[in-house]
């Protein structure tokens, strides 16, 4: 009977001992995760500025929604530059933006879609627009929606207009490589602009119309973004007339210096000027932080950042005119 009591309490104490190991494996284990949740927010808020501040969004290349040379896209992408602009609409501790534009211009719906989160965000802060190197066609596109913008005197801008290309290959393919293309299509128009037969001249007056279609979108945007502007920043702009804009808004390419004598700049200047006057507009200090907001939201993302930066992504699209990359579609782009 004693056997049978020792027994007993020796297997309860070992059941006892294993429901309190679980207990403090658990209790570690949700210690240890408290620690690590803690040390990557410590690390992510690294790569970010608490407080208030002023938002530095860059945008370099060619302004296209196409992600496909890069598995998450990079930050100062068309795509990513988007991304952060609509964050910094919604972040309250953004007092203003400069926008940082160094790209030849690209696609008309991503340029659009760009512009009107500009538009948006100057209803609430204010936006100016820093040019590098180019800032043409639909990079001016999406600049004209800023309250000011500055250039130096030998940023490329303008080429206000709009490109459409596509290749006949007819005589290639046929007479010296012996194949010859067979289309079934719904109607006469669905292969409008078909590299492997010439144009007719119906399909080039379609195609002439969308692309003034498109033109005229981009004096629009130029109209309300620009000239319409209603602003009472004390900071200078200068005034762009329809008249000059439609007798420049032939596609040619102005440098900065050109563009600010006809109106479609507002002071020769780099970051440095764009930082002084934001400061002024969005009512802070001299000294009141300007901080890069193109980053990272995540491990994943930073990685993926890290990892591409060090990996050429040049192929020989890359030196292809970009209306061959993008065939048969309307593009804000100087080229």
């Amino acid at each position: 009977m004693k056997t049978k009591i020792i027994s007993i309490s020796i297997i309860t104490l070992c059941f006892l001992s294993i429901i309190v190991g679980i207990i403090n494996t658990s209790v570690k284990t949700i210690e240890a995760k408290k620690k690590s949740d803690q040390s990557a927010s410590s690390f992510f808020k690294s790569f970010s500025s608490e407080g208030d501040k002023i938002a530095l969004i860059s945008m370099q290349g060619t302004i296209s929604s196409d992600m496909s040379s890069s598995l998450i896209g990079e930050p100062d992408s068309a795509e990513g530059a988007l991304k952060a602009l609509e964050r910094a609409v919604e972040d309250n501790s953004v007092k203003g933006v400069i926008f940082r534009i160094n790209s030849p211009g690209g696609t008309v719906a991503m340029s659009q879609e760009i512009y009107g989160t500009i538009m948006r965000l100057r209803e609430i802060k204010p936006v100016v627009v820093s040019m590098a190197d180019v800032a043409a066609s639909g990079g001016y596109y999406v600049a004209s929606a800023a309250d000011r913008i500055y250039a130096d005197p030998g940023t490329l801008t303008g080429s206000i207009g709009v490109i459409m290309g596509t290749l006949n290959v007819q005589e290639l393919m046929t007479q010296k490589l012996g194949v010859k293309s067979v289309v079934i299509k719904s109607g006469k128009f669905k292969d409008t602009g078909s590299m492997y037969r010439p144009m007719t001249t119906e399909e080039h007056t379609l195609l002439q119309n969308l692309v003034n279609s498109a033109y005229q979108q981009f004096l629009t945007a130029i109209i309300d973004g620009r000239i319409k502007r209603n602003d009472k920043y004390k900071i200078e702009k200068i005034t762009l007339t329809e008249q000059i804009l439609k007798k420049y808004a032939d596609g040619r390419i102005l440098t900065g210096e050109q563009a600010k004598t006809l109106g479609f700049v507002d002071k020769l200047g780099g970051l440095y000027e764009a930082k002084k006057d934001i400061r002024v507009m969005a009512k802070v200090s001299e000294t009141f932080p300007v901080t890069p907001y193109n980053k990272p939201t995540g491990f994943t993302e930073m990685l993926f950042s890290t990892t591409e930066s060090l990996i050429p992504h040049k192929n020989i699209e890359s030196y292809m005119p970009l209306s061959l990359s993008y065939p048969r579609q309307p593009l804000f782009m100087w080229e």
